[in-house]
């Protein structure tokens, strides 16, 4: 129909490097069991007609090389995900948004070339390990060619790991150079993780549409409607929904909890059809149609 609202829906992976320790919780204790679940989240989405975007440590880009490919000739979009403290075996001990500017550059401008080596390009999407940033991440990331990203999840804030984005702007934006939390006209586009502020788990943290993080009714049912409210009561010109998991959950599984969680939300998603006209994206992919709503943004 050609009165349904378009809804753009983006599904993401943090592709992080295996665990320095033993009981590292974050990340995939081995590679096998990363590829695993790449490889089984990938497969999963693309049937169902929507082609992820995965934010990958240089070093995991690296190691899945010839299967990146692959996906990457299936639809898939290859972004890197910036995560200091799992980086060169620990030579990093804080998260990105603890270090000063010209040390985010450095360790960015180190991962995308280290990127670049393993896939063949350096990467114009990102994402920061735990979504860490700073007032100057976005005005760096766009200077070292990066162009989109999904570092903002609305309403968290854990400062012990850079992670401030309490009254953070929930929708799709361009960004303030100064103030990571509002929109401005850097045409960085930033797609913000789902979340819910007006939800809290019992650590006072938002709902968010995490899939290994919570149950489809208990968590994500409850975040997807109020997102889809929330846009419509605001009568947002632009809507989309981001979605995450990580690399430890075994997608390639059909018994993993995990992948029947995500199949019950992708159900759901089909379902809205009804009443959406729905627009699976890449990061890449959401930005053009961002940018062809808004129109260029010259600086």
């Amino acid at each position: 129909m050609t009165d349904q609202i378009p809804l753009h829906i983006a599904f993401t992976i943090d592709c992080d490097t295996v665990a320095l320790k033993h009981g590292a919780r974050d990340v995939p204790r081995q590679w096998e069991q990363s590829a695993r679940a790449i490889e089984g989240y990938c497969t999963r989405l693309l049937a169902c007609g929507f082609a992820p975007t995965l934010f990958l440590a240089h070093e995991a880009a690296a190691e899945h090389a010839p299967m990146l490919e692959e996906l990457a000739g299936r639809g898939a979009e290859l972004g890197l995900l910036l995560h200091p403290p799992t980086m060169e075996l620990g030579r990093f001990k804080q998260d990105f948004g603890a270090y000063n500017a010209e040390d985010q550059r450095l360790i960015a401008d180190f991962a995308a070339e280290r990127f670049a080596d393993a896939v063949g390009v350096r990467p114009r999407s990102v994402r920061t390990g735990k979504y860490s940033a700073s007032d100057a991440t976005f005005k760096v990331l766009y200077d070292l060619g990066f162009r989109q990203g999904s570092l903002s999840r609305p309403g968290w804030q854990i400062p012990r790991f850079n992670v401030r984005w309490e009254g953070a702007h929930a929708e799709p934006h361009y960004v303030d150079v100064t103030n990571r939390l509002q929109p401005g006209d850097l045409p960085f586009f930033e797609l913000p993780l789902s979340t819910d502020p007006a939800r809290r788990h019992i650590d006072s943290m938002p709902y968010e549409m995490a899939i290994d993080a919570g149950s489809l009714d208990v968590l994500l049912r409850p975040v997807l409607e109020g997102r889809l409210a929330a846009m419509a009561n605001a009568g947002t010109p632009f809507r989309a929904l981001c979605i995450s998991s990580s690399t430890r959950p075994d997608y390639w599984r059909d018994d993993n909890p995990h992948s029947v969680t995500l199949e019950g939300l992708l159900d759901i998603m089909l379902a809205l059809d009804e009443h959406y006209e729905l627009i699976p994206v890449t990061l890449t992919g959401a930005h053009g149609r961002f940018r062809a709503l808004v129109g260029d943004v010259v600086r």
